[in-house]
Protein backbone atom coordinates (compact mmCIF):
# COMPACT_ATOMS: atom_id res chain seq x y z
CA UNK A 1 0.00 0.00 0.00
CA UNK A 2 1.60 3.19 -0.86
CA UNK A 3 1.80 6.03 2.07
CA UNK A 4 0.89 9.13 1.45
CA UNK A 5 3.64 11.71 2.34
CA UNK A 6 1.53 14.87 2.94
CA UNK A 7 -1.19 12.78 5.40
CA UNK A 8 1.97 11.28 6.94
CA UNK A 9 3.34 14.97 7.50
CA UNK A 10 0.25 16.18 8.59
CA UNK A 11 0.18 13.52 11.43
CA UNK A 12 3.61 14.30 12.31
CA UNK A 13 2.69 18.41 13.09
CA UNK A 14 -0.40 17.50 14.60
CA UNK A 15 1.32 14.82 17.46
CA UNK A 16 4.60 17.98 17.78
CA UNK A 17 1.62 20.33 18.06
CA UNK A 18 0.00 17.94 20.52
CA UNK A 19 3.18 17.61 22.56
CA UNK A 20 4.28 20.69 22.64
CA UNK A 21 0.82 21.60 24.27
CA UNK A 22 1.37 19.05 27.06
CA UNK A 23 4.50 20.36 27.63
CA UNK A 24 3.28 23.55 28.73
CA UNK A 25 0.80 22.53 30.98
CA UNK A 26 1.14 24.19 34.27
CA UNK A 27 -0.19 23.62 37.81
CA UNK A 28 -2.27 26.56 37.06
CA UNK A 29 -4.17 25.39 33.95
CA UNK A 30 -5.56 22.09 36.69
CA UNK A 31 -9.46 22.00 37.32
CA UNK A 32 -10.01 22.86 40.19
CA UNK A 33 -13.85 22.85 40.09
CA UNK A 34 -16.99 22.79 37.94
CA UNK A 35 -19.89 24.00 37.98
CA UNK A 36 -22.20 23.16 35.51
CA UNK A 37 -20.65 23.28 31.98
CA UNK A 38 -18.45 26.06 33.77
CA UNK A 39 -14.93 25.57 35.23
CA UNK A 40 -12.83 27.21 37.72
CA UNK A 41 -8.91 26.73 37.13
CA UNK A 42 -6.06 26.65 39.66
CA UNK A 43 -4.33 29.77 38.12
CA UNK A 44 -8.47 31.46 37.92
CA UNK A 45 -8.88 30.86 41.64
CA UNK A 46 -5.51 32.30 42.55
CA UNK A 47 -6.04 35.43 40.42
CA UNK A 48 -9.69 36.07 42.15
CA UNK A 49 -7.71 35.66 45.70
CA UNK A 50 -5.17 38.14 44.45
CA UNK A 51 -7.92 40.48 43.79
CA UNK A 52 -9.61 40.67 47.50
CA UNK A 53 -8.42 43.84 49.06
CA UNK A 54 -5.65 43.89 51.47
CA UNK A 55 -6.69 42.54 54.93
CA UNK A 56 -8.85 39.87 53.48
CA UNK A 57 -6.35 38.45 51.37
CA UNK A 58 -4.82 37.02 54.69
CA UNK A 59 -8.08 35.64 55.54
CA UNK A 60 -8.85 34.26 52.24
CA UNK A 61 -5.74 32.86 51.97
CA UNK A 62 -6.07 30.79 55.32
CA UNK A 63 -9.49 29.42 54.28
CA UNK A 64 -9.03 28.74 50.59
CA UNK A 65 -11.99 25.70 51.00
CA UNK A 66 -14.67 28.24 51.86
CA UNK A 67 -13.62 31.03 49.98
CA UNK A 68 -14.47 28.79 47.06
CA UNK A 69 -17.55 27.79 48.28
CA UNK A 70 -18.31 31.47 48.22
CA UNK A 71 -17.36 31.31 44.53
CA UNK A 72 -19.14 29.15 43.26
CA UNK A 73 -22.17 29.68 45.35
CA UNK A 74 -22.08 33.10 43.57
CA UNK A 75 -21.39 31.01 40.04
CA UNK A 76 -24.54 29.05 41.23
CA UNK A 77 -26.69 32.00 42.36
CA UNK A 78 -25.59 33.73 38.99
CA UNK A 79 -26.10 31.17 36.65
CA UNK A 80 -29.75 30.82 37.66
CA UNK A 81 -30.45 34.00 37.69
CA UNK A 82 -29.40 34.71 34.08
CA UNK A 83 -31.65 31.44 33.13
CA UNK A 84 -34.39 33.34 34.31
CA UNK A 85 -33.62 36.72 32.50
CA UNK A 86 -33.31 38.76 35.82
CA UNK A 87 -30.44 40.32 33.43
CA UNK A 88 -32.87 41.80 31.49
CA UNK A 89 -35.12 43.58 33.84
CA UNK A 90 -35.48 47.26 33.79
CA UNK A 91 -33.67 47.47 37.28
CA UNK A 92 -30.84 45.03 37.01
CA UNK A 93 -29.86 47.00 33.78
CA UNK A 94 -30.23 50.29 34.94
CA UNK A 95 -28.01 48.96 37.91
CA UNK A 96 -25.31 47.56 35.35
CA UNK A 97 -25.81 50.92 33.02
CA UNK A 98 -24.46 52.42 35.45
CA UNK A 99 -21.94 50.67 37.36
CA UNK A 100 -20.47 50.53 33.86
CA UNK A 101 -20.23 54.43 33.60
CA UNK A 102 -18.53 54.32 37.12
CA UNK A 103 -15.60 52.17 35.49
CA UNK A 104 -15.27 53.80 32.34
CA UNK A 105 -15.31 57.11 33.73
CA UNK A 106 -12.20 55.55 36.71
CA UNK A 107 -10.40 53.89 33.74
CA UNK A 108 -10.66 57.38 31.86
CA UNK A 109 -9.62 59.35 34.79
CA UNK A 110 -6.91 56.81 35.62
CA UNK A 111 -5.44 57.03 31.72
CA UNK A 112 -5.64 60.85 31.33
CA UNK A 113 -4.51 62.17 35.12
CA UNK A 114 -3.51 59.26 37.29
CA UNK A 115 -0.82 57.76 34.52
CA UNK A 116 0.70 61.52 33.60
CA UNK A 117 1.37 62.35 37.12
CA UNK A 118 5.24 62.89 36.97
CA UNK A 119 6.82 64.49 39.43
CA UNK A 120 10.93 65.29 39.00
CA UNK A 121 13.30 64.55 41.88
CA UNK A 122 14.79 68.26 41.43
CA UNK A 123 11.18 69.45 42.40
CA UNK A 124 10.48 67.29 45.28
CA UNK A 125 14.53 68.83 46.59
CA UNK A 126 13.37 72.26 45.61
CA UNK A 127 10.24 71.62 47.88
CA UNK A 128 12.43 70.20 50.75
CA UNK A 129 14.93 72.64 50.73
CA UNK A 130 11.99 75.60 50.44
CA UNK A 131 9.67 74.31 53.27
CA UNK A 132 12.76 72.72 55.54
CA UNK A 133 11.25 74.06 59.16
CA UNK A 134 7.96 72.46 57.68
CA UNK A 135 10.14 69.05 58.68
CA UNK A 136 11.09 70.17 61.98
CA UNK A 137 10.47 68.15 64.90
CA UNK A 138 9.98 69.45 68.34
CA UNK A 139 11.61 68.29 71.04
CA UNK A 140 11.14 65.58 72.93
CA UNK A 141 11.04 64.23 76.47
CA UNK A 142 11.18 60.24 77.78
CA UNK A 143 10.72 59.98 81.54
CA UNK A 144 9.62 57.41 84.05
CA UNK A 145 7.60 57.75 87.02
CA UNK A 146 6.49 56.45 90.48
CA UNK A 147 2.87 57.18 91.44
CA UNK A 148 1.28 57.09 95.01
CA UNK A 149 -1.40 57.60 96.90
CA UNK A 150 -0.01 59.46 99.81
CA UNK A 151 2.96 61.63 100.71
CA UNK A 152 4.84 59.50 103.63
CA UNK A 153 4.60 56.79 101.17
CA UNK A 154 6.67 59.03 98.16
CA UNK A 155 9.03 59.86 101.17
CA UNK A 156 9.52 55.96 101.70
CA UNK A 157 10.70 55.23 98.46
CA UNK A 158 12.29 58.32 97.94
CA UNK A 159 14.38 57.42 100.80
CA UNK A 160 14.90 53.77 99.21
CA UNK A 161 16.01 55.35 95.96
CA UNK A 162 18.26 57.70 97.97
CA UNK A 163 19.76 54.59 99.42
CA UNK A 164 20.98 53.08 95.91
CA UNK A 165 17.24 51.31 95.54
CA UNK A 166 16.16 50.36 91.59
CA UNK A 167 13.75 53.12 90.29
CA UNK A 168 12.24 50.38 87.87
CA UNK A 169 12.16 48.26 90.62
CA UNK A 170 10.46 50.13 92.59
CA UNK A 171 7.62 51.85 90.20
CA UNK A 172 6.73 48.13 89.54
CA UNK A 173 6.33 47.65 92.84
CA UNK A 174 4.20 50.43 93.95
CA UNK A 175 3.14 52.61 91.22
CA UNK A 176 0.00 52.92 90.89
CA UNK A 177 -0.86 53.75 87.17
CA UNK A 178 -0.82 51.10 84.18
CA UNK A 179 2.87 52.27 84.39
CA UNK A 180 3.79 50.46 86.80
CA UNK A 181 4.12 47.22 84.31
CA UNK A 182 6.86 49.12 82.11
CA UNK A 183 8.71 50.15 85.02
CA UNK A 184 7.27 53.40 85.23
CA UNK A 185 7.89 54.27 81.90
CA UNK A 186 5.59 57.25 80.96
CA UNK A 187 7.27 57.02 77.00
CA UNK A 188 8.20 60.31 74.62
CA UNK A 189 6.04 63.23 74.90
CA UNK A 190 6.74 67.10 73.68
CA UNK A 191 5.03 69.98 75.18
CA UNK A 192 1.56 70.65 76.14
CA UNK A 193 1.38 66.72 76.01
CA UNK A 194 0.86 66.01 79.72
CA UNK A 195 0.11 68.20 82.92
CA UNK A 196 1.41 71.00 83.65
CA UNK A 197 3.07 69.87 87.15
CA UNK A 198 4.61 67.37 85.57
CA UNK A 199 5.95 68.31 82.24
CA UNK A 200 7.58 71.51 84.66
CA UNK A 201 9.56 69.13 86.53
CA UNK A 202 10.50 66.81 83.84
CA UNK A 203 11.73 69.07 81.76
CA UNK A 204 13.86 70.78 83.99
CA UNK A 205 15.77 67.66 85.27
CA UNK A 206 19.36 65.76 83.32
CA UNK A 207 18.52 63.03 81.55
CA UNK A 208 19.33 60.45 84.41
CA UNK A 209 18.36 62.76 87.15
CA UNK A 210 15.39 62.46 89.48
CA UNK A 211 13.03 65.05 91.18
CA UNK A 212 11.97 65.28 94.61
CA UNK A 213 8.43 64.97 95.27
CA UNK A 214 5.73 66.42 93.15
CA UNK A 215 2.19 66.83 93.90
CA UNK A 216 -0.43 66.87 90.84
CA UNK A 217 -4.28 65.97 90.96
CA UNK A 218 -3.48 62.35 90.58
CA UNK A 219 -1.16 61.90 93.51
CA UNK A 220 2.29 61.67 94.21
CA UNK A 221 5.30 61.49 91.47
CA UNK A 222 8.58 61.13 91.62
CA UNK A 223 10.16 61.67 88.40
CA UNK A 224 13.24 60.34 86.55
CA UNK A 225 14.28 62.21 82.72
CA UNK A 226 15.47 59.10 81.10
CA UNK A 227 16.03 60.67 77.53
CA UNK A 228 15.68 64.33 75.60
CA UNK A 229 15.77 64.18 71.98
CA UNK A 230 16.57 68.56 70.53
CA UNK A 231 14.49 69.95 67.78
CA UNK A 232 16.00 68.83 64.77
CA UNK A 233 15.29 68.92 61.08
CA UNK A 234 13.97 65.25 59.44
CA UNK A 235 16.08 64.02 56.71
CA UNK A 236 15.34 64.66 52.93
CA UNK A 237 15.16 60.79 52.40
CA UNK A 238 12.72 60.33 55.78
CA UNK A 239 10.63 63.39 54.34
CA UNK A 240 10.97 62.38 50.57
CA UNK A 241 7.87 60.11 50.45
CA UNK A 242 5.32 62.51 52.23
CA UNK A 243 6.43 65.46 49.93
CA UNK A 244 6.14 63.15 46.62
CA UNK A 245 2.99 62.29 47.90
CA UNK A 246 1.85 66.29 48.06
CA UNK A 247 3.27 67.55 44.94
CA UNK A 248 0.96 64.15 43.28
CA UNK A 249 -2.15 65.61 45.05
CA UNK A 250 -1.40 69.49 43.96
CA UNK A 251 -0.64 67.99 40.15
CA UNK A 252 -3.02 65.70 40.09
CA UNK A 253 -5.46 68.42 40.77
CA UNK A 254 -4.11 70.63 38.25
CA UNK A 255 -4.47 67.86 35.62
CA UNK A 256 -8.46 67.24 36.66
CA UNK A 257 -9.16 70.45 36.16
CA UNK A 258 -7.28 71.16 33.13
CA UNK A 259 -9.38 67.52 31.72
CA UNK A 260 -12.62 68.88 32.99
CA UNK A 261 -12.24 72.07 31.27
CA UNK A 262 -11.18 70.94 27.75
CA UNK A 263 -13.93 68.80 28.21
CA UNK A 264 -16.73 71.22 29.04
CA UNK A 265 -15.36 73.19 25.66
CA UNK A 266 -15.57 70.21 23.35
CA UNK A 267 -18.85 69.30 24.47
CA UNK A 268 -20.23 72.99 24.93
CA UNK A 269 -21.86 72.37 28.26
CA UNK A 270 -24.91 74.69 29.23
CA UNK A 271 -26.48 75.11 32.33
CA UNK A 272 -30.31 76.61 32.74
CA UNK A 273 -29.69 78.66 35.45
CA UNK A 274 -33.22 79.73 35.72
CA UNK A 275 -34.59 76.39 35.39
CA UNK A 276 -32.27 75.00 38.64
CA UNK A 277 -33.07 77.66 40.53
CA UNK A 278 -37.16 76.86 40.18
CA UNK A 279 -36.31 73.23 41.27
CA UNK A 280 -35.69 75.01 44.99
CA UNK A 281 -38.34 78.08 44.50
CA UNK A 282 -41.46 76.61 42.51
CA UNK A 283 -43.74 78.84 41.38
CA UNK A 284 -47.32 78.71 43.19
CA UNK A 285 -49.80 76.78 41.17
CA UNK A 286 -52.19 79.42 39.50
CA UNK A 287 -55.77 79.78 40.28
CA UNK A 288 -57.77 78.09 37.90
CA UNK A 289 -59.78 80.80 35.77
CA UNK A 290 -63.24 82.31 37.15
CA UNK A 291 -62.07 81.89 40.59
CA UNK A 292 -60.54 85.06 42.97
CA UNK A 293 -58.41 84.10 46.16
Amino acid sequence: MKKNPLLIATLLMASILFLGCAKTMTDDDKVLAKVSSKTITVGEFKSKIEKVPGYYSNIVDKNKKKYLDEVILEMLLYEDGIRRGLDRKKEVQEVLNEAKKKIVVARYVKEEVDDKIKVPEEDIKKFYDLHREEFKTPALWRASHILVANENEAKDILAQLSAGGNFEELARKHSMDATASRGGDVGYFREGQIIPDFEKVATSLKVGQMSGIVHTQFGYHIIKLTDKKDPAVESYEKARKVIESELKKNKRGELFNTMVANLKKRYSVEIKTDVLTAMDNPAKEKAPAGKTE
